[in-house]
């Protein structure tokens, strides 16, 4: 079997629902209740049809009840259709009986979508109007789970106790897997059939098939095959039926038969091989010529092939044999509590030997209780949860459960941090805070080790149960804290950090500095030795900072315009930094016998000789910080050299050469 990462959430086979007795259909006439769910959400779309839930579903069983025999003793009920608000409004409102389908039209056409959704006691009406006539029939049409917190799976126990010949078959109109797998005991203790409907064509395809699973098409004889495909199970032949293969398949030699839906793959014998069915179905009824055929037979991770000679004269039975168990899998966070939601799960098969048979697993899964076939065999299985991990060798036996219920003893840590602002009250912080967690590790030269960390915000972490070291660290601040987190434990911690609130702007000669030059803040923490902590292009930035001494520095742009303060902050201080920058704005230009020239080199240094601008524009134009400056420009190989002075605040034009 290759080896696959595949989802089985479809594939949940308790033991008990493993096997089946082949079905026969009863002579007596049968008796349908149609049981429509009145509540106010089937006034919903459902999937991309324009037309409400309820049109929907009241237009299909227009065209499809007419299809019922006459004999067929048939009656209508629904619940939530009559109040608002009422987890009583339960009513059956025609009672089974032969030749009701205009006295049910009538009421079907009129009813309207209103209230809550009582399901299990329109559940529980329907059942008893219909009371031990058998066989029958009970349609669930539905949107939702009972929303008037009844046990549903309670309830169709009761009924298939009450009466054993009772169906109920459900078809549940966009629900999602969640609800779909609440809604599966219905049909599981009732002997019926679940639905998944995304549509109009959804909805009718199931009533077809309702139809020909109770019987209830006058005149109507299926295919033995279509039989089988309805019933969820081979109908045992008898020894005049057909010639062909009646395929069945079970987890073990002695094991009942499958219920469930097989994979089945039946190729003619050969070199070529010719694929004569591929289709998914608990059994199989393939018509097919004398001769050789191999069977594949596939649930879950387990696949059997078998090499069958078809007769000519009658039937050729066979059940495959898969050879294969079902595992269940759950992760609790401590002993006691309810399985944890999202962990995940890992099976990888092992060798003889009991090493890994493969370095890739064979399933990998993130479901709370998920339940998966494999075929029979030794294989690692191991849960995860945030940073525990737990893992166990488990043996798989031919039509057995085996469960792997993993103690993962997770707390859960979720952090933050704060600071003060002064107002008695502190207020979170939610950028530039890193939190690292710590675990003792004598091996490790500090006597801890990491486990992990995080910038988010408010970080959560689920970690295995036992003591660690938190830090909340800034650029320039840290808090510490030793948390203790027992096995289901949520621990919620807030670090106090000791910040100050810094926010910074800045002018240009009293006036806000030019967009097209970007503005540009360096803070640098001068104790204990000077270093940058922050530095940001921000128009107004604001910093959250440690106590201590600053310098704090704005520049213009690549030129020499800038300004600093030093500051001295403390915890839970807000202080605003306004910068002055002041500059003069100059224009250079060639003057006399070198104006016509464009061919130009200019070069401006300060007092310190520092290169502060160099440029080939034929008349350049810059911010220069108040001071003297000297320019030195070269036109057609004849160097010229000028000093100047600049004033903050001033626009001048330097001409050299005149």
């Amino acid at each position: 079997m290759p080896h696959r990462l595949i989802a089985l959430a479809t594939i949940l086979l308790p033991l008990a629902l493993l096997g089946g007795a082949f079905p026969s259909h009863a002579a007596e006439a049968p008796t349908v209740m149609i049981l429509l769910d009145g509540s106010g959400s089937m006034w919903g779309k459902l999937g991309s049809d324009r037309r409400a839930k309820f049109d929907l579903t009241r237009d299909v069983l227009r065209q499809t009840l007419p299809r019922i025999g006459p004999n067929v003793r048939l009656g209508l009920a629904s619940f939530g259709h009559r109040r608002r608000g009422n987890c009583s409004d339960a009513e059956v409102i025609v009672p089974p009986e032969p030749g009701n389908l205009e006295r049910i039209m009538t009421p079907l056409d009129r009813m309207n979508a209103t209230g809550k959704g009582p399901l299990v006691l329109g559940l529980r009406e329907t059942a008893a109007a219909i009371g031990t006539a058998a066989p029958a029939t009970i349609v669930l049409i539905h949107d939702d789970i009972d929303n008037c917190g009844q046990d549903v799976c309670a309830a169709a126990s009761d009924i298939a106790a009450a009466n054993p010949g009772l169906a109920v078959h459900t078809i549940g109109l966009g629900l999602d897997k969640a609800k779909l797998q609440q809604m599966s005991c219905v049909a599981r203790l009732t002997g019926g059939k679940i639905f998944d409907a995304h549509d109009a064509t959804g909805v009718a395809a199931a009533l077809d098939r309702i139809i020909k699973l109770a019987n209830l098409e006058p005149g109507a004889k299926p295919e033995p095959d279509e039989i089988a495909a309805a019933e969820g199970t081979a109908a045992k032949p008898a020894a005049d039926a057909p010639p062909g293969l009646y395929l069945s398949a079970g987890l073990g030699p002695k094991s009942a038969t499958l219920e469930s839906p097989v994979r089945w793959r039946v190729t003619k014998a050969g070199p070529e091989g010719e694929v004569i069915r591929e289709t998914t179905a608990p059994a199989l009824v393939e018509t097919v010529p004398p001769g050789t055929y191999e069977v594949e037979a596939r649930l879950g991770l387990a696949a059997a092939q078998q090499s069958v000679d078809v007769k000519p004269e009658g039937p050729t039975p066979v059940r495959v044999n898969l050879n294969a168990g079902v595992l269940k899998m759950l992760a609790r966070p401590a002993k006691a509590a309810p399985p944890l939601q999202n962990p995940v799960f890992t099976v990888t098969a092992l060798s003889d030997g009991g090493e890994t048979a493969a370095a890739t697993p064979l399933w990998i899964g993130r479901e709370a209780q998920p339940e998966i076939v494999l075929p029979a065999g030794e294989y690692r299985v191991s849960a995860e949860n945030g940073l525990a991990h737990q893992e166990q060798t488990v043996n798989i036996a031919p039509a057995t459960g085996t469960t792997f219920d993993a103690m993962l003893a997770t707390g859960r840590l979720e952090l933050s941090a704060t600071r003060a602002n002064g107002t008695g009250q502190d207020e979170a912080v939610s950028d530039g805070v890193t939190f690292i967690i710590y675990e003792d590790d004598p091996d490790s030269p500090l006597g801890r080790r990491e486990v992990t960390r995080s910038a988010a915000p408010s970080p959560s972490f689920t970690l295995p149960a036992r003591t660690y070291y938190v830090t909340a660290r800034t650029s320039g601040a840290e808090a510490r804290e030793q948390i203790a987190i027992g096995a289901g434990d949520v621990v919620r911690r807030s670090l106090p950090l000791a910040l100050s609130h810094l926010e910074l702007s800045a002018t240009l000669d009293g006036a806000p500095p030019p967009e097209s030059m970007p503005l540009s803040f360096s803070v640098i923490r001068l104790d204990p030795e000077p270093r940058e902590v922050a530095h940001t292009a921000a128009k107004e930035p604001q910093l959250d900072l440690s106590a201590g001494r600053y310098r704090i520095e704005a520049g213009l742009g690549a030129t020499n315009v800038k300004a600093a303060t030093d500051i001295t902050l403390a915890a839970g201080q807000t202080a605003k930094v306004a910068l002055k920058l002041e500059a003069g704005h100059i224009t250079l230009k060639l003057a006399g016998a070198h104006a016509a020239t464009n061919d130009v080199y200019w070069e401006i240094k300060d007092d310190t000789q520092h290169t502060v601008l160099r440029t080939s524009q034929p008349q350049p134009t810059a911010l220069l910080a108040p001071g003297s400056y000297v320019v030195t420009s070269e036109a057609r190989d004849h160097p010229l050299r000028s000093a100047f002075e600049v004033k903050a605040g001033e626009t001048r034009t330097i001409e050299i050469g005149g």
